[in-house]
């Protein structure tokens, strides 16, 4: 490894000059999900192999991704996650090599104001990545740790000392002094209840959307349900649901929701109310269920259902 290339004074995270690793950058697992990129990371250090983490530090115009967005590069040119919408990421993981050779961590700009004039973000806008060498994979284990449990976790990058923290904080995304703050949130999961057709389909497209399902039924309860689950109840008999759609809509879960049309979930509603529950409570009722409707056959039913949980989690 070559001798650290000294940083220039009037900015620590100042990209420097340096020899780029002899390996092109490559992409073999295409995957947005941060925590992907985060066991990535936890498999390259726990197998001697140096990497790096890019962090979505800053936003000029419009992007494709989020602040506190990450990705992650090992030393021999794989990388894993996405900052943009696919247009820098090899560019950015070229970077990276180039900080992991120097072992210092810089600061880059693609897009408007960027010195890599070749490098055009469709968009229009620009986009600030800290490019950070990990030297302590912890932090990486304790965010996972925290994400497997399903609790929410925060990353805390400290500029001044080049430092990467796991620890709490209330603080929004973004910068904070010397501190940038990113956080992550368990993934969606939902809890399909029912055999229906509709149910086999809801499951079908979640899946290929990658997002997390448990399959329940009336027998064995909701079983765990926090705050980042949603409930889809897709019986095609109401008295079905009645058991434990009370227990649903008083859970955590940040949505729930009922197969039938607009007479099913007046008397659904009726019998809640009669049952003692709330006006609160039965206003968090999605029924009839779906983003779009009246959806007449399984599978736009499932993309209307798997829609409308997405867009109450956003």
């Amino acid at each position: 490894m070559e001798a650290p290339v000294p940083r220039p004074q009037d900015d620590p995270l100042a990209p420097t000059p340096g020899s780029v690793a002899d390996r092109l950058p490559f992409c073999p697992q295409k995957t947005d999900r941060p925590r992907h990129v985060l066991d990535f990371l936890r498999q390259a250090m726990e197998a001697g192999q140096a990497a790096a983490l890019v962090l979505l530090v800053g936003i000029e115009g419009s992007a494709s991704r989020s602040l506190g967005t990450i990705m992650a590069v090992r030393e021999d040119g794989v990388y894993c996650g996405y900052v943009s919408g696919g247009c820098i990421e090899a560019a950015v993981a070229t970077e990276a090599l180039s900080a992991l050779q120097t072992g210092q961590d810089r600061l880059i700009r693609f897009g408007k104001g960027s010195p890599f004039f070749d490098i055009a973000l469709p968009c229009g806008g620009g986009l600030d990545l800290l490019v950070h060498v990990l030297r302590d994979g912890a932090p990486i284990r304790a965010v996972l740790a925290q994400l497997a449990s399903r609790h929410p976790a925060t990353l805390v990058y400290d500029k001044d000392n080049a430092r990467l923290m796991a620890q709490p904080s209330n603080a929004q995304t973004g910068w904070h002094d010397a501190r940038f703050v990113t956080h992550f949130t368990p993934s969606v999961r939902i809890v399909v209840m029912g055999e229906s057709l509709e149910a086999e389909a809801l499951i079908r497209v979640a899946q290929a959307a990658d997002v997390d399902i448990a399959r329940r039924d009336g027998r064995h309860g909701l079983g765990e349900i926090d705050a980042h689950t949603a409930i889809a109840f897709l019986h095609h008999s109401a008295e079905d649901d009645e058991p434990l759609l009370t227990q649903a809509l008083l859970s955590e879960a940040f949505y729930v929701g009922c197969l039938g049309g607009r007479q099913t979930q007046h008397r659904r509603r009726q019998g809640l109310a009669t049952a003692g529950l709330d006006q609160i409570a039965m206003e968090r009722l999605h029924g009839p269920i779906g983003l779009f409707g009246p959806a007449r056959n399984a599978s736009s039913l499932a993309v209307s259902v798997l829609a409308e949980i997405l867009s109450k989690r956003a």
